[in-house]
């Protein structure tokens, strides 16, 4: 079975032009068995109002991967992640295992700093991953705070991808993972990884990337 890891909806993410439900149904045709809805949580996603607002900051968060899941069917399943960007600097941290009573309760995030924010998220069950470390402007975050890396984003370079697999090595970052970073329906279906059992529950997702029981979609450079 094959899963999506790094996915944005229009409904949340400014630089997304796909819907919620174009997404889904993207990945269905593709014969993916789920997605992943990592939504940019940045200073690029929220209003003046939004940012200041508990309620509405999260509803709009949520507006992208509550859509989603009303496509949701018995062999596709659609969860809810974060892909989150300080106000300090240009890095991407993707975080697995969120609930939507998680993004309702939780603090506001952009003005936080990783140290602070790793203890919060695996306080509550969370993996946080690097995403694309390798990029232009993006610095490696301390392993230490970290629980793996993204070795294989879509919208990289081999070459990037491959320094981020090295890293990752280097680190001792045992959970490296893979997605498209589908923005739009040409970047869908890029990367992702595959299982020998179906991802039902975020105790699913949590335990399978944490055990290593899958395989990475490895991206073609040539398309």
């Amino acid at each position: 079975m094959k899963y999506e890891l790094h996915s944005h909806t229009a409904e949340t993410s400014q630089c997304a032009n796909i819907t919620a439900q174009e997404l889904v149904e993207k990945y269905k045709e593709l014969g993916y068995s789920g997605i992943v809805i990592t939504n940019h949580y940045s200073d690029f996603t929220f209003s003046l109002k939004e940012m200041f607002n508990k309620k509405l900051r999260s509803e709009h968060y949520l507006a992208g991967y509550r859509e989603a899941k009303k496509y949701e069917t018995e062999d596709f399943s659609v969860f809810l992640g974060i892909e989150l960007r300080f106000f300090l600097n240009g890095n991407d941290y993707l975080i697995f295992g969120v609930t939507e009573e998680l993004v309702e309760k939780m603090p506001f995030l952009l003005p936080m700093y990783l140290k602070r924010t790793s203890k919060f998220f695996k306080k509550n069950g969370c993996i946080l991953i690097q995403a694309h470390p390798f990029r232009p402007y993006i610095y490696r975050a301390n392993p230490k705070y970290l629980d793996g890396v993204e070795i294989i984003n879509g919208k990289s370079s081999k070459e990037e991808n491959k320094k981020a697999l090295k890293w990752a090595e280097k680190k001792s970052l045992k959970i490296r993972t893979a997605g498209s970073d589908c923005h739009r329906e040409s970047g869908a279906g890029i990367s992702g990884i595959i299982t020998n059992e179906p991802i039902k529950t975020n105790d699913d997702l949590l335990r399978i990337l944490k055990n290593g029981e899958f395989e990475i979609i490895e991206k073609n450079y040539e398309k």
